[in-house]
């Protein structure tokens, strides 16, 4: 047996390690399932956590092991405690330290070990985690790095576990030193377990009274003490609890408390603090009854009455201003209330300034209610003897509302008598759409107004936008709206009007969504233009949509604001129907969606056909390659392996641009960025290529090509990529591939570019035996109608340009 080797800190880190107090501890269900966690993902069927002792080395959790501990100097964790990374014997026979080892030898005859130091916050190593089995194996990178990752998360709980341990020693000394008073309880049968001197000072109990007392003795109201539990179930934790609590000669005490959630011992129980406001309450009952008789002679006024002191604090405020206001007196006195009724910092300045002033006039202000609603008051104040200030205030909504009615009444009779004179002075459609979106977001102050305008098929385009600065422009923008295409349109068709404040409050389906958050929306109002029919058929056709949006933020629309857009749209339909133009155009759109409808028909049967197509193709090559792939198996010839792979590559490479044509929704057309990614990932697999050994650079534009050119670029990327993975970098070298591809007006340029040994000196790239530049050649010149040079300036350089095929 081999003498072991102990690290240089070992004084310090057993020291460190019997600090813990883990040792010789029974099994914990965290331990347990981690090392069962390592087992089942390293796929072995022994493992363990381990603490290396003086003389030995003990096992807190185990699988597929009896014994607790073993001799120090039989144990692996001895060598594993002297590496900072993963310790790994893929054999231990092989192994000159183990090969005599009784664990080797004999039962459990390990023949490979992996193990991770458990080295805590401090840079010290406690022990292992490991993981063991029956014949030589080893383990893959991601199992290594799913070992260490469990590793970490044993000794962080051993750390949990310690520091829980020091807390409860340390709470005791703590509490004792907290000037007021405190308690901890049981939550199962509400025993005090523990309370500190201030406590029991202020409620008189002593040591010996307190071991047999329960929370509820010290309750007033049962009933409250309950309630709090179970709101405290809900939070955690509760601050600023007035409670009344009784001592045992039967007198109160008053308490603002604050009560915590805690782990005491091993049990759950909850920690109360305690503000003595017996004094405070008192007071408070004088001064109510003090007010008692003010409240009474303000109270059913039917006006909001505040008072101020002389700093401006309220001291009271009436029934009546709770009410119309939704705040009562304590909200005034413990939250910042002005702050909420008034948000704009300049508004809510004023009304101090007003208040502070006690001028005896009216002044009017805008309320924001807790519900979101404005509030239109009027206030007056009236200097008292002593100083303080009384604010007289009344709700002038209804009158402010009618005020702005009937100013808006009189600016949509000037917008109309605006726009009929247009339409009377104008036959050009477009005209008047555009000056009647400007005056209608001049009069709503809304940041876009457009008028959008159906297709036969209920897709669209706005025809006419008047939007503010810095918003998205739609204007000429053609819109395929599923949501009317499906037949959600069919209410307008019906005359229906929408003011929706906020889209995603309103229930629209997710297309819809997508489409108003396209162009920033939040709010709208939405009006159909509706066409009187010609002709022997009765009722109106749906010609567009004059709309109103909102996108800065939500907006509660008024009724007189979607009367008005109703009003509009009528002029509307009378420009749109004194325009022949139009008329013309909506005959032949008619006659356009006939013919829609017979080719989309058409090609959805092609276009199942296709994808059936592809799919066969893309199986057939499948068996191809899998049939390669058998065959490599069967023969030891290095360079038939080598020829039967390639072929695999450029069989495979042909599949994945029929995968992805038959799962693509257009199927006459391939996204070249994710074949070209999604290959690329598949040769660098083939060629087993380790991690960061070459890496892969791609700057690829979404471009879409057809069947015939998708796989002539992909051969050809192919070739390339697998010239260079075999022939560049030799020696196991570093090196960088990059593969660009970019529309160049109606060309297509692919570069395939790498820094390795570059081509051989003389090479005739063109005409050589090798199949791949052959291939690469003939394809691009041939297929793709292209041309290729090439660059041998710090590695190869292939820069190939082709024609774009629709």
């Amino acid at each position: 047996m081999n003498k072991i080797q102990l690290p240089e800190n070992e004084y310090h880190r057993l020291k460190v390690l019997y600090e813990y107090q883990i040792l010789d501890t029974g099994s914990e269900e965290i331990f347990d399932d981690l090392v069962q966690l390592a087992a089942d993902l390293c796929e072995t069927p022994i493992a363990w956590i381990s603490l290396v002792d003086a003389e030995r080395e003990w096992f807190k959790s185990k699988v597929g092991l009896t014994r607790s501990e073993v001799p120090r100097n039989v144990g692996f964790g001895s060598y594993t405690i002297l590496q900072n990374e993963i310790l790994i014997i893929p054999d231990t026979l092989q192994e000159g330290r183990f090969v005599n080892n009784p664990l080797v030898t004999s039962e459990p005859y390990l023949r490979f070990y992996a193990g991770v130091p458990l080295i805590n916050s401090s840079g010290v190593a406690l022990g292992c985690l490991c993981v063991m089995d029956f014949v030589p194996r080893n383990l893959s990178a991601k199992e290594q790095t799913a070992l260490k990752y469990i590793s970490k998360q044993v000794i962080l709980n051993i750390e949990l576990n310690f520091k829980k341990k020091s807390d409860n020693s340390r709470i005791r000394d703590l509490t004792q030193a907290i000037p007021i008073p405190l308690m901890i309880f049981r939550v199962s049968d509400g025993l005090i377990l523990y309370a500190n001197s201030e406590l029991m000072q202020t409620f008189q109990l002593s040591y010996e009274e307190l071991c047999n007392t329960k929370i509820a003795d010290l309750y007033n109201e049962i009933s409250e003490l309950n309630s709090l539990i179970e709101t405290l179930s809900s939070n955690g934790y509760l601050h600023g609890q007035e409670i009344l609590f009784k001592r045992k000669d039967g007198s109160f005490i008053w308490a603002i408390t604050s009560l915590q959630y805690l782990s005491f011992n091993q049990d759950i129980v909850i920690l109360i603090v305690f503000y003595d406001i017996t004094k405070r309450k008192h007071t408070e009952t004088q001064l109510r009854e003090q007010n008692e008789f003010l409240q009474s002679i303000f109270q059913n006024i039917p006006l909001m009455i505040a008072l101020n002191d002389t700093n401006g604090k309220i001291l009271w405020v009436n029934q009546n201003l709770e009410l119309t206001l939704g705040w009562n007196l304590q909200d005034f006195q413990t939250y910042n209330v002005f702050a909420e009724l008034y948000p704009n910092p300049e508004d809510r300045q004023s009304v101090i300034d007003f208040i502070q002033s006690a001028q005896p006039v009216w002044k009017d202000f805008r309320n924001h209610l807790r519900d979101g609603r404005i509030l239109d008051t009027s206030w007056t104040n009236v200097r008292l003897p002593k100083g303080e200030t009384l604010g007289i205030g009344q709700d002038i909504t209804a009158r402010k509302q009618t005020e702005q009615a009937l100013k808006a009444q009189a600016e949509r009779e000037q917008l109309m008598r605006t726009i009929a004179q247009r339409i009377r002075q104008s036959l050009n459609l477009q005209d008047i759409l555009n000056a009647t979106v400007k005056e209608v977001r001049d009069l709503l102050q809304v940041d876009r107004v457009v008028v959008y305008q159906f297709a036969p098929d209920m897709s669209g385009k706005i025809v006419a936008e008047s939007v503010v600065a810095g918003w998205t422009v739609a204007l000429g923008i053609e819109i395929e709206d599923m949501c009317f295409q499906s037949g959600a349109g069919l209410q307008y068709h019906q005359g229906r009007k929408r003011a929706i404040s906020n889209i995603y409050t309103a229930g629209l389906s997710d297309c819809h969504l997508n489409l108003l958050a396209q162009f920033e929306v939040k709010a709208n109002l939405v009006v159909p233009i509706l066409l009187e029919s010609n002709g022997e058929s009765s009722g109106s056709g749906l010609w567009g949509l004059l709309i109103a949006h909102q996108c800065s933020e939500p907006r509660e629309w008024e009724e007189n604001q979607l009367d008005l857009l109703d009003q509009l749209t009528v002029q509307i339909a009378i420009a749109i129907q004194q325009s022949s133009i139009f008329q013309q155009a909506q005959i032949e759109i008619e006659q356009r969606q006939k013919a829609e409808v017979q080719l989309r028909s058409a090609l959805a049967e092609k276009e199942v056909l296709l994808k059936e197509v592809h799919h066969r193709v893309k199986n057939n090559l499948q068996i191809v390659s899998s049939l390669l792939q058998l065959q490599s198996h069967t023969t030891k010839d290095t360079e038939v392996i080598k020829a039967l792979r390639e072929s695999q590559n450029r069989i495979e490479s042909i599949s994945l641009i029929h995968k992805n044509l038959y799962t693509s929704p257009n199927i006459g057309q391939l996204d070249i960025f994710e074949y070209i990614n999604n290959l690329t990932s598949s040769l660098l697999t083939s060629y087993q290529i380790v991690p960061d050994k070459i890496i892969l650079e791609t700057q690829i534009d979404s471009v879409k090509l057809n069947v015939d050119e998708a796989i002539a670029c992909g051969l050809v990327v192919n070739e390339l990529i697998s010239n260079a993975i075999k022939h560049a970098f030799p020696n196991q070298q570093q090196g960088l591939i990059i593969i660009k591809l970019h529309k160049l007006d109606n060309n297509i340029e692919l570069v395939v570019q790498d820094n390795g040994i570059g081509l051989p000196e003389g090479l005739d790239w063109k005409n050589t035996n090798s199949l791949g530049l052959s291939l690469v050649y003939d394809l691009v010149t041939e297929q793709l109608e292209g041309n290729i040079t090439v660059e041998r300036n710090q590695g190869t350089l292939f820069h190939i340009q082709f024609p774009q095929l629709t």
